[in-house]
């Protein structure tokens, strides 16, 4: 998969602008503040739905402007013609996503369309930071590949939200019996998702982990061995997906209804796929607890490079590539692992020192910004 190109109006500081990209290493270099992670939150936008920063719809508008709007071009390997993704964000931040001028439901059937693995500086705390991250990485990753698991992703997430608010009404006004059909359709409707999500991301980490051990063994030259475990919150150790759809579909629903009580206290449901964990393990102790920061950063970018090669496998094509100032976090070493790893594929990058990335033998493309404008 390819990135062709990608226009801008009125977004963040991009007045307008059309970038071109070839099929190897695109830098965007220039000065800090110039607009360079403007055009990588742009491209990611189509992979993901939204901002990778966290920024709401209304805040990517250029400011005094009362909308904005982005369209990106590119082609599968596999395919003779291109595909345009468009989308207008209004000034209330509603979105208006087309696929080739033709409107879209919503941006959750734009995602697995066009299918990008981001790095930035955030993912070196995979190892380090807590469980959210780690579980947001899997996540993103799932999306792009199984519209299925978007899906269950989506009502799960509205069901918890539901079923919190249930807790804190409980909390005020007390159980209620009134409320008694509540917890169990409730119950039901996590235990099902949660279950189908659960199973999603055993099957992904089992993948992932064999794809890391290769990774690192070519990073450590194979002094090293990283393994990775998903850990659920109720549900136990189960040995495949099937297993957990059956079983564990059951002993969380039971563990959702036992348990009312003692979330009513807490104020918060306590069981389910939103508390589930990767426990990433180097020579057969936890990486967060003993490794060193240097193996941490490591194992983080074995477990990005990773999520490259799954969705190589299960799409036929490695996606594109975005690195947002993330090289110039790496010492010399890591950098040069990096980049020789995706040498073969394309990559797309932000940064501040364009010299690194000067080679005349190399597919390498550089692309100057300042103040929003390819210059």
């Amino acid at each position: 998969m390819k990135c062709l190109r990608i226009s801008f109006r009125s977004f963040r500081n991009i007045e307008e602008e059309c970038v071109d990209f070839t099929d190897g290493t695109n830098v965007l270099f220039g000065e800090n503040a110039q607009g360079k992670s403007n055009i990588l939150e742009g491209i990611y936008f189509f992979a993901r739905g939204r901002s990778f920063r966290g920024a709401k719809e209304k805040e990517m508008i250029r400011f005094g402007d009362r909308s904005a709007s982005l369209s990106l071009d590119y082609i599968k390997d596999s395919d003779k013609y291109p595909v345009s993704l468009g989308c207008e964000i209004l000034g209330e931040g509603r979105k208006i996503i087309t696929k080739n001028q033709a409107k879209l439901t919503g941006a959750k059937e734009m995602i697995g369309a066009f299918r990008a693995v981001l790095f930035c500086p955030a993912h070196l705390t995979l190892v380090s930071g807590g469980p959210a991250l780690r579980r947001s990485f899997m996540d993103i990753a799932l999306s792009q590949l199984h519209p299925a698991y978007l899906d269950s992703l989506s009502k799960y997430n509205r069901a918890l939200i539901q079923r919190n608010s249930l807790i804190k009404k409980a909390q005020s006004e007390g159980k209620g019996s009134q409320d008694s059909y509540l917890w169990e359709i409730y119950a039901d409707q996590l235990s099902r998702f949660g279950s189908d999500i659960a199973a999603r991301r055993l099957d992904y980490m089992r993948l992932l982990s064999s794809y890391i051990a290769d990774i690192f063994d070519s990073m450590t030259n194979g002094r090293e061995k990283p393994s990775l475990t998903y850990r659920s919150s109720c549900i136990g150790e189960m040995e495949n997906g099937d297993e957990i759809r059956k079983e564990g579909r059951e002993t969380l629903f039971r563990s959702l209804l036992d348990n009312i009580d003692r979330e009513i206290i807490v104020g918060s449901t306590l069981y389910g796929a939103h508390k589930d964990d990767i426990q990433v393990r180097l020579n057969s102790k936890e990486a967060k607890t003993y490794a060193s920061q240097g193996q941490q950063r490591s194992l983080a970018l074995s477990m990005k490079l990773g999520e490259g090669e799954i969705a190589k496998k299960i799409s036929g094509e490695y996606p594109v590539f975005l690195l947002d100032d993330v090289l110039s976090e790496l010492d010399l070493s890591r950098r040069r692992f990096v980049l020789s790893n995706l040498s073969d594929r394309q990559l797309i990058v932000t940064s501040c020192e364009p010299d690194i990335f000067r080679s005349s033998d190399s597919n390498t493309k550089l692309l100057h910004i300042e103040n929003g404008r390819l210059v």
